[in-house]
């Protein structure tokens, strides 16, 4: 490991150089402006509680390497609490000026937070960038906690200085924080005499590397934040309406087949893939939907549970986008992966108008914390992000384009009972509310890339021999996606029945 913690060092090194620290300590800034760049670090700091539980750590540690590491991802997936307290004590709910919505735009939808997307979604897939070896698992991680140190070295001094003028301790920028990072995991004593071969010490270092290209850019886009936002006074504001965006590269193209000929080496899954579709359709949160009673109106019914898809539906853009979508695409296969995955990341924002309509923001009255707790910390959206982990983990481990046209098929397939009630419901809201659900109604095309050629071939992905251990691949991938519904459709009926959301 001994070239591993050498090159962490150097990175250190590196990282203290970056220009933001030179803006965070200018002397003409005043107090507490360079710790009002939290907003661009809410998607990694909050989402480092989801890759110490979901990623890194061992479901079921078989040596000392890997119970080190368990060890040390408790105490990590504790400071996402440490960073909401910071949040509010600084006085960002008032500065930001965020609802709820406001809060998911930017989280989801804001041009500056992009370059914090992206690599959210590769946070999400390092257990498969280390396929669970502990020696890599480590690289990662340490090289993870040293550059983080660097930062925290200097907002504590910052955040001292703050509390000298207010009385007002920040636990996550502050000293508490820093007493904590070390610069190394807690585990390391294990790891430092740990030989590596030259292609694992190879791939550690590349791992390693990757960390540092991805800190140094969140670096970047926090500098670019400080300069629109905090240098002008000006919070970044959603637009009035956001536009569809069709920007995911890849582009239009031609669309995949999912219900054209079977091949017989799949047509297991097809049938595995309608019997799980025809379970789901016998939900019970489905016949409550249906049967609810007078006392509860469609526009009710969908206010009592959207809120709890809101990670799963503004997500899935990242998840198409960073996960699905190939980088350089070759075959018509891959092409038709792109072309869906285009057409899929559009849908977000049709969720995000519908929210608005639904008058959620008033409903709810969340704040920017308000909402950051309730996305990344509400015990019942765990589940749902536990199960983005698990859908990212199965597109990114899996580069056949007919495998992931499986994980897509089934996502899609999964939720269309979802849609074919909401539908009903949004077209009773629109006619008695006054309402536009373009989401919930199902009219999800009206976002989506027209063909850049209309004459283009379809392509078909099910009439191609499978191998066994490809189908055995989707036949996990099919389960679990419905499994996942089917959990998610638990918690819509308990938050529905509970009226969790107190709407009246």
């Amino acid at each position: 490991m001994e070239s591993v913690l050498q090159l962490v060092a150097k990175r250190q090194a590196d990282l203290d150089r970056h220009p933001l620290f030179e803006w965070m300590n200018s002397g003409d800034r005043a107090i507490p402006d360079p710790l009002l760049i939290m907003p661009p670090m809410a998607t990694f700091s909050m989402g480092f509680r989801d890759v110490n539980k979901w990623v890194f750590r061992y479901p079921e540690a078989a040596d000392d390497l890997q119970r080190g590491i368990n060890v040390h991802t408790f105490e990590d997936q504790t400071h996402s609490r440490l960073f909401l307290e910071d949040w509010k004590r600084l006085g960002l709910n008032e500065w930001l000026g965020w609802t709820a919505s406001d809060t998911l735009w930017w989280l989801f939808r804001a041009e500056t937070n992009e370059v914090a997307r992206e690599h959210g979604v590769y946070f999400l897939s390092m257990a498969v960038a280390d396929r669970t070896d502990p020696l890599l698992r480590f690289a990662q991680s340490e090289m993870m906690e040293a550059l983080g140190a660097v930062f925290f070295k200097h907002a504590s001094k910052i955040a001292i200085r703050f509390t000298e003028q207010t009385g007002v301790e920040l636990p996550y920028m502050g000293p508490f924080h820093v007493a904590l990072e070390t610069g190394h995991m807690d585990c390391e004593d294990l790891f430092v005499e740990q030989r590596l071969d030259e292609r694992k010490r190879t791939r550690a270092l590349d791992l390693a590397d990757t960390i540092y290209r991805i800190f140094t850019a969140q670096l970047d886009m926090w500098l670019d934040y400080a300069h629109k936002y905090i240098d002008t006074g000006n919070p970044p504001r959603p637009p009035a309406r956001p536009m569809i965006d069709r920007s995911a590269a890849g582009g239009p193209g031609p669309r995949p087949v999912a219900d054209g000929p079977v091949h017989p080496s799949q047509e297991p899954l097809q049938k595995l893939l309608m019997a799980r579709r025809k379970r789901s359709e016998a939900h019970p949160f489905y016949s409550w939907l249906e049967n609810r009673g007078d006392r509860v109106t469609a526009l009710q019914a969908l206010q009592r549970f959207i809120p709890m898809w809101t990670m799963d539906i503004m997500g899935y853009r990242d998840l198409n986008r960073y996960a699905m979508r190939y980088a350089e695409p070759v075959t018509d296969l891959h092409h038709a992966v792109n072309s869906w995955a285009a057409d899929l990341t559009t849908h977000n924002t049709l969720f995000f108008n519908d929210w608005k309509q639904l008058g959620l923001d008033e409903i709810l009255g969340w704040n920017s914390s308000d909402t950051l707790e309730f996305c990344y910390l509400d015990p019942q959206t765990d589940v749902h992000r536990r199960n983005i982990v698990k859908f990212t983990e199965l597109a990114v481990a899996h580069d056949d384009p007919v495998l992931r046209l499986w994980l897509m098929n089934a996502l899609e397939t999964s939720g269309e009972p979802f849609f074919r009630r909401t539908k009903a419901l949004a077209d009773e809201a629109e006619a008695v509310a006054g309402v536009r659900l373009d989401y919930l109604g199902d009219r999800h095309e009206i976002a989506h890339h027209a063909p850049v050629d209309a004459a283009a071939p379809a392509v078909h992905f099910k009439d191609r021999s499978l191998t066994p251990a490809a189908r055995e691949v989707a036949a996990h991938m099919i389960e679990t996606v419905f499994d996942a519904g089917d959990e998610q459709l638990e918690i819509s009926l308990d938050v529905a029945l509970s009226n969790k959301f107190g709407i009246a």
